[in-house]
């Protein structure tokens, strides 16, 4: 009995050993049958899409956001892909995906029926259904076509729309739209969006080694990812690279060649992240003006203000800055923003509306309103100056109250609880002294002041009342942006405006943005503003930036209690901006003014923009001249004295001369002395 078993077992040509082919055969024939009956009457009876020449492939195509150097910043899609011309994609690449996928793919008419019947039998005796043995053009009609669904009647619609397809196109075209619809992982959908994701480069400049990289990720995308899984995608390639030899594509000398080069990934970019603030104010307001489908979908090139070298400076100081205030003062919620422009044009060149995107998209730059605090001040000053003050016009800096109701008095007081009594205004400003402005703004009127706020940008509502010259009202970083611009720009307000240009994807120019701006407060009342704003740096409240060595003015802001600070500066070319604050009102701790908190993150952010710009000093207007003066007197000293300040003023409005001997102002020094 043994013995019988163990020639039959050996005997090739017994009985047993015929019944799975003959059964494999009789179901694979059944199989080739039922599929002929099948393609025959879906290609009759069924209904296809029809799809008659490469210019009807209208894909998903990413909107391009460019800063103001035309670089790619940033994209907006459903899909991420930018369309490549076939001509555009090297041989080499092009053949790479042609040996991975379908090596016979210039020799079939879309469908190839032995990988076919190779991929049934496949399926037959591992009693599953793969589905493989896909040519280029199956894929490319499934992917334009079909759904996913692993059905009978799918693959026979497949077949039908791949010879239609190869019917009505050429080869050429076919793989033009294979290689612009395949995704190949990260979001990436195309030869030329995976070529920028993973090399940081257009397909025109690929490598064979970094081809057959790409051409081994259709397969699975995550699986092969040269990121997340270097080795899988090295064999891939390898893989890729000894199909195409198989296929007299190319030689073993240079597949070994091409294997043994060192595949550089670009780093993943994080200035999205940086500049996310920025981008999502540019995908509101496209969205507005052209509907969703057009952005996500058409191909637009939005063409933006954004410099990324300063935008990458604000969001990195804004961090640190946070960092060291939270870690300093043993709290956490802390948020901040920052905002660049350009005074003449108004381009906002950069802005960071808090210190994690993903965390709040709440824009604190564009849309947090807060007390602006001794930021507010210039503004009374400028409406004080265009009344006819100068710079030495003495006001009082000793305590005031003034009646609210009847039974409630209003006295404010000093940051710093103490009096100077009489000063001029330029001390006054750049010591920031809240009783000698609130008896200015009481001289000057509080419509005059509300006046120039409007002319200069201030578009939020402010109060009708003395408190104005605390900055009790809110306002946005870019408003007080905005009216700083003007002083920057010989009273000239800017219009800001974050988007350059757009076309469409086929290059029509679809609106464009001309600078605008309006003259909000005269030339010669601007520079004497620059002057006045310039004192705060040299000796005020943020002479902490004077170590800069530029030409630069600007202005702390603190609000009662600590609870918002702001630094607002310029220099003859760029106007930046610091709010640091809780989202909900609180105080920011004892002693954390504005200097402590908001000043340290400008001066950081200007000390590495500032070498991007001319070290210019700000133009001086017609009508100004220039005298010196014995700033505690406000009297003009005689001409040639080697005492006191040179201080500009209108024409016509230099102070009377100090009698001889009552100079006893500082030694005399040039204006660029002193600001440098």
């Amino acid at each position: 009995m043994t013995s019988q078993v163990l020639s039959m077992e050996a005997d090739p040509g017994g009985p047993p050993r015929r019944r799975p082919f003959l059964l494999a055969g009789t179901l694979l024939l059944c199989f080739l049958l039922g599929a002929v009956v099948g393609l025959v009457l879906l290609a009759r009876f069924g209904t296809f899409p029809s799809f008659e020449s490469v210019q009807e492939y209208q894909p998903s195509v990413s909107s391009k956001i460019f800063d103001r150097y035309n670089q790619v910043v940033g994209e907006i899609y459903l899909e991420k892909r930018t369309l490549a011309p076939y001509r555009k994609i090297p041989p080499q690449v092009v053949m790479a995906f042609v040996a991975a996928e379908d090596a016979n793919f210039f020799q079939h008419r879309g469908v190839d029926f032995t990988a076919i019947a190779r991929a049934a039998v496949k399926d037959l005796l591992g009693g599953s259904f793969a589905q493989g043995g896909s040519t280029i053009t199956q894929q490319t009609v499934k992917n334009l076509f079909l759904t996913r669904e692993k059905s009978i009647r799918r693959k026979l619609k497949e077949l039908i729309l791949a010879y239609r397809m190869e019917r009505n196109m050429g080869k050429e075209e076919i793989l033009y739209l294979y290689l612009n619809q395949i995704y190949l992982g990260e979001g990436a959908y195309g030869v030329e969006a995976a070529s920028r994701t993973y090399f940081g480069k257009g397909v025109e400049d690929l490598g064979l080694a970094e081809g057959a990289l790409l051409a081994g990720l259709p397969k699975a995308p995550s699986r092969y990812s040269p990121r997340i899984h270097p080795d899988l995608a090295k064999g891939r390639q390898r893989y890729v690279l000894r199909r195409m030899v198989e296929a007299g594509f190319l030689s073993q000398v240079d597949a070994d060649r091409a294997y043994a080069k060192k595949i550089v990934l670009a780093p993943p970019s994080t200035f999205q992240s940086k500049a996310a603030y920025f981008l999502e104010q540019v995908r509101i307001s496209m969205t507005e003006r052209y509907g969703t489908e057009s952005l996500y979908q058409e191909g637009l090139r939005i063409y933006t203000t954004i410099d990324t070298r300063l935008q990458e400076a604000a969001h990195d100081v804004l961090i640190e800055g946070i960092r060291e205030t939270e870690e300093k003062n043993k709290y956490e919620g802390l948020q901040g923003a920052v905002l660049a422009l350009d005074p003449h044009t108004g381009a906002v060149l950069a802005m960071v509306g808090g210190t994690d995107f993903a965390q709040s998209q709440f824009n604190r730059a564009l849309q947090a309103r807060r007390q602006p605090g001794s930021a507010f001040k210039p503004i009374i000053y400028a409406a004080a100056l265009s009344a006819g003050k100068t710079l030495v016009s003495m006001t009082d800096d000793s305590p005031v109250e003034f009646e609210r109701s009847e039974e409630e008095l209003w006295k404010p007081r000093n940051y710093d609880g103490t009096f100077l009594g009489p000063i001029p205004l330029i001390e006054a400003l750049a010591k920031s002294r809240n009783l000698a402005t609130i008896r200015l703004l009481n001289e000057v009127g509080v419509d005059a002041a509300l006046r120039t706020a409007k002319a200069l940008g201030i578009e939020s509502p402010i109060d009708r009342n003395l408190s104005i010259a605390l900055g009790s009202s809110g306002v946005t970083p870019l408003e007080m942006c905005t009216a700083y611009g003007a002083f920057a720009n010989q009273g000239m307000r800017a219009t800001p405006f974050f988007v350059r240009e757009v076309r469409d994807a086929r290059g029509t120019v679809l609106e464009r943005t001309a600078a605008a701006a309006e003259q909000a407060i005269p030339p010669d009342t601007a520079y004497l503003m620059v002057r006045i704003m310039q004192e705060v740096i040299l000796s005020g409240t943020g002479r902490a930036a004077r170590g800069l060595g530029h030409y630069l003015a600007g202005k702390t802001g603190t609000t009662n209690e600590n609870t918002d600070a702001w630094f607002i500066g310029y220099s003859p070319d760029l106007v930046a901006g610091v709010w640091v604050g809780f989202d909900t009102p609180a105080p920011l701790g004892d002693r954390q003014s504005a200097a402590v908190v908001a000043l340290p993150i400008w001066t950081r952010f200007m000390g590495r923009v500032l070498p991007l710009f001319p070290n210019r000093d700000f133009p001086v207007p017609s009508g100004i001249t220039f005298s010196r003066v014995d700033p505690a007197t406000g009297k003009a000293l005689p001409p040639g004295s080697p005492e006191g300040t040179l201080l500009p003023f209108r024409v016509g409005t230099v102070p009377e001369q100090a009698p001889p001997g009552l100079g006893t102002g500082p030694p005399a020094g040039s204006i660029k002395d002193d600001l440098l």
